[in-house]
């Protein structure tokens, strides 16, 4: 999935550095920094989660795409409902500064464990839960995640010589992961039209469904100011490369998989601009 006059190795190097080291350290030292006792960041997070779920929904209807074989639709579904957390935290934190970031971090620490319970069972047919407790428990950005809002609801703050290494790891981690999803693009896996209407179906799903229905589902709970902001922006995202590597990991058709989310990640580049300025008119 990798290419350009850098090297493929140089790019993985940096996207295990991002994932397991930078990344972790701006989530964490965002999540300590904020107040997070709120009902508001509850219903901000139950509103994420339907919507992931309504995305799911409408995902399963791709399997009808004449010419779908069972693979390439268990491949592709999670494009639909999958987030690239690299987008949502450089847009969060642009738009709406150090708050916008940690709650777009507790969204993803929730919403983690959720995109990879429904990307295995669809991929494996059948959920192994041993399989997926590993694959959760070895995710830095669920542990950053979580050990943050630990150390956040007990008051346990790191001193500020700690605050100063993380915010150092975390000034390059929004630049260096944008970089790496970028060089993750490719084409090769739509060559056929079966794929291309399937490309079409996920990305809409993700890129427009998806933050319709998170938006209709905070009118209905009374969800407002930033929590709302952010929950929107958080389903308007791309899908996740990861989602590649699962379907390589599974035996699904990789090729695919990483020409929908190459196709998300540019489509979100109008789309995600349009959501933003949606959400800044709402006021």
């Amino acid at each position: 999935m990798h290419s350009g006059w850098i090297g493929r190795s140089f790019w993985e190097g940096a996207e295990r550095l991002v994932y397991f080291v930078l990344f972790p350290a701006l989530l964490f030292a965002a999540v300590t920094r904020t107040t997070l006792a709120s009902g508001q960041t509850a219903l901000m997070v139950q509103a994420a989660a339907f919507g992931m779920l309504g995305a799911t929904g409408l995902g399963l209807f791709t399997r009808w795409i004449p010419g779908m074989g069972r693979t390439d639709w268990a491949s592709g579904i999670q494009c639909a409902f999958r987030f690239n957390t690299y987008v949502a935290f450089a847009v969060a934190a642009r738009a709406w500064g150090s708050e916008g970031l940690a709650m777009m971090a507790v969204i993803t620490g929730f919403a983690v464990p959720l995109a990879n319970i429904l990307a295995v069972s669809f991929l494996a047919n059948t959920l192994h839960p041993v399989r997926l407790l590993k694959e959760l428990i070895r995710n830095p950005l669920l542990l950053a995640t979580i050990g943050g809002i630990i150390c956040n609801l007990l008051g346990l703050m790191p001193p500020d010589l700690i605050y100063g290494v993380l915010d150092r790891a975390a000034s390059a981690a929004i630049a260096l992961g944008l970089m790496c999803v970028g060089a993750g693009l490719s084409f090769a896996g739509i060559q056929h039209a079966t794929a291309r209407w399937h490309a079409l179906s996920v990305s809409a799903i993700k890129l427009m469904m998806m933050p319709l229905m998170v938006w209709a589902i905070c009118v209905y709970m009374g969800l407002s100011g930033i929590q709302r902001d952010i929950a929107i922006l958080f389903a308007a995202m791309p899908t996740a490369s990861s989602a590649y590597i699962l379907a390589v990991r599974m035996g699904g058709n990789g090729p695919l998989t990483a020409s929908l989310v190459s196709i998300s990640t540019l489509a979100s580049m109008v789309t995600v601009t349009l959501w933003v300025g949606i959400i800044q008119t709402l006021g």
